[in-house]
C-alpha cells in the first residue's frame, strides 16, 4: 500500500509568500558568440546541469529552426535539452523582425518552425507541449491591427503566448564577455559576472513591486534569459541569488495560469517591451521607476 504524501507545511503566520518565477531561454540551439573550447553542446549541457542542481521544473527553450538548417549537428543540442526534461517552444524560424519582413512573411516564418518542433517534441497533449510562442525582440506588432493579426494566427494554430515580465537585457553580456575573454582581461570578466547577478536581482525586485501595483496581487513572473555561453557560466549564481531573494521556481504552465496574463494591455506597437511594461502603459498603472539595462556600458567593455 502506498504511503500517502505528507501535507505541505503550514505557512508561518505573517510570512510573505514566495516570488514565483518561471525560467525561459530564447534562441536555442545557439545564441551569441561561442567561447574557445565551449561548443554549443557544452553550453546546453552546462545549462541542463545547473537546472538539475537547483531542482528546477522544466524550463522552456524557444527555438529558431534556421540554426538547425544551417548546422544540422545542432539538432542534437535540442535533443539534449529535451532529454534533460526541459521543453521547447517557438521563436519563429529565423528570429524574424516584423518591421523588416512584413506581416505575411512573419506569419509564414511562424509556420515554418512547426515541423522541426513537432518532430523533436512530439504532439503530446495535442501539441501544447511545444506550442508556446515567444515573440522575437518582444515585438508583438507594429500597431494594433498587425498585433491582432499575429495573435489570431497564433491562437488559430493552438499557441499560447509566452509573455515576459523580467527582462534585464541578459543577451548584451555575451558579446562583452567574449571580448574580455579574447583580451585575457580576467578582472573585467569577473566584473561582468557580478554585474549580471546584481542587475538580475534588481529587475526581479522591480518586477515584483511593479507587478503588485499593476495587477493588485503578487503575480507569477516569467524570466527571459538566452542560451549563450555567458549564461551557462553565470546561471548557477543567478538562480542562487534569486533563491536568496525569496523566489520559488515554477513551470511556464504554472506561470501562465496567473489571471494577469489573460488581460489585453491594448498596446499595439511594441519593441522590447515586457508584458508588465505593457500592462503599465495600457492601464496607466502606478509603478516604481523603470530600471535601466546597462546596454551602453556593456557595449564599451573591453573595446
Amino acid at each position: 500500500m502506498q504511503t500517502p504524501a505528507a501535507p505541505p507545511p503550514a505557512a508561518t503566520p505573517g510570512a510573505r509568500p514566495p516570488i514565483e518565477v518561471a525560467v525561459t531561454f530564447d534562441d536555442l540551439p545557439a545564441h551569441g558568440p561561442a567561447l574557445p573550447g565551449m561548443s554549443r553542446m557544452a553550453i546546453i549541457e552546462s545549462l541542463n546541469a545547473t537546472l538539475r542542481k537547483h531542482q528546477m521544473p522544466p524550463a522552456v527553450g524557444y527555438v529558431n529552426g534556421h540554426h538547425v538548417e544551417a548546422r544540422p549537428d545542432e539538432r542534437e543540442v535540442l535533443k539534449a535539452w529535451l532529454a534533460a526534461g526541459n521543453q521547447l517552444g517557438s521563436h519563429t524560424w529565423s528570429h524574424a523582425n516584423l518591421r523588416e519582413v512584413g506581416l505575411d512573411a512573419y506569419l509564414k516564418d511562424i509556420d515554418r518552425n512547426e515541423p522541426l518542433l513537432a518532430e523533436l517534441a512530439g504532439t503530446a497533449d495535442n501539441g501544447r507541449a511545444w506550442k508556446t510562442f515567444r515573440y522575437p525582440y518582444l515585438q508583438e506588432g507594429m500597431d494594433l491591427p498587425s498585433r491582432d493579426a499575429i495573435r489570431q494566427h497564433l491562437f488559430a494554430r493552438g499557441y499560447r503566448v509566452a509573455q515576459v515580465t523580467i527582462d534585464f537585457g541578459d543577451w548584451a553580456w555575451n558579446d562583452a564577455y567574449a571580448r574580455c575573454v579574447a583580451a585575457g582581461n580576467t578582472k573585467a570578466q569577473e566584473s561582468l559576472r557580478e554585474g549580471f547577478r546584481k542587475t538580475a536581482v534588481n529587475f526581479l525586485r522591480w518586477a515584483d513591486a511593479a507587478g503588485q501595483q499593476a495587477t493588485g496581487h503578487r503575480m507569477r513572473h516569467v524570466l527571459l534569459l538566452h542560451a549563450g555561453a555567458f549564461q551557462a557560466q553565470t546561471l548557477d549564481a543567478l538562480l542562487t541569488a534569486y533563491e536568496k531573494a525569496g523566489v520559488r521556481f515554477i513551470s511556464m504552465d504554472e506561470a501562465l495560469q496567473d489571471p494577469a496574463y489573460a488581460v489585453d494591455p491594448g498596446v499595439g506597437d511594441t519593441w522590447g517591451s515586457s508584458f508588465l511594461e505593457q500592462l503599465i502603459e495600457g492601464k496607466k498603472a502606478p509603478h516604481p521607476p523603470f530600471p535601466l539595462q546597462p546596454l551602453d556600458v556593456l557595449d564599451a567593455v573591453c573595446r
